[in-house]
Parts: C-alpha cells; sequence; structure tokens
C-alpha cells in the first residue's frame, strides 16, 4: 500500500499524518516529506502513526535516521499514537529510546516543551 503524508503545522513545531506502510517501497515519499519539514526550520517533528499499519526493517532505519539528523539540529522527533502492532515492533527495536511515544498531541508538544 503507498503511503499518504499530510503535513499539519503545531504550535512549535509540526505534525505529519502518516497513512499506510512505512516500508522500503515507500521510503522516498517519507524521506522527502520529512526533509521538506526539516528544510523549513522545523524543531520538533510529530509523526502521527495512527494510521500506519505496517512498518518494515527499513521504516524503522529511517525513524532512527530522522531522530537523529534532526538531534544534530537540535530538534526533536516524536510518535503520536502508533497502533498495537506498530508499538510492538518499535518496543522490539528499541526506537522508543530514540522517538518518544505519546499517546495524544497535547501530550506530545508538552513533553517537548520539557525536554528542551
Amino acid at each position: 500500500m503507498a503511503m499518504q503524508v499530510k503535513e499539519r503545522p503545531v504550535p512549535n513545531g509540526v505534525v505529519l499524518e502518516l497513512t499506510g506502510d512505512l516500508t522500503y517501497a515507500n521510503r522516498e515519499q517519507f524521506k522527502t516529506a520529512v526533509e521538506a519539514v526539516r528544510q523549513k526550520g522545523c524543531r520538533h517533528l510529530i509523526l502521527n502513526m495512527s494510521d500506519v499499519r505496517f512498518v518494515d526493517s527499513s521504516g524503522l532505519g529511517l525513524l532512527a535516521l530522522v531522530s537523529q539528523n534532526f538531534k544534530l539540529s537540535q530538534g526533536k522527533v516524536s510518535m503520536l499514537k502508533p497502533q498495537s502492532y506498530v508499538r510492538e515492533i518499535m518496543s522490539l527495536a528499541n526506537i522508543q529510546k530514540l522517538i518518544p511515544v505519546y499517546d495524544n498531541e497535547q501530550e506530545a508538544l508538552t513533553g517537548h516543551q520539557r525536554a528542551a
């Protein structure tokens, strides 16, 4: 399934609403959307994963890479509402050590402000 990415500005950041699968086949769409946000000077990227059904190893690698790239520019990446299967994959891969996971957007925004 192709991935759809919608960008939505929020106070102090941008939410990327992801729909579909975060896989090797869809990596370019994801990378392009993230890079566009980064080029605009976004400091806090929130990935809304509520409509992502599947993440493969390539998707996990991309998430780790995006997190590192944002850290290098003093930015932050947060993850919002991953489905239980996706959450399990994130947990097994220890992604939550790089990207904090939140259950609602307000927590993601305030979590960012506390960490800053």
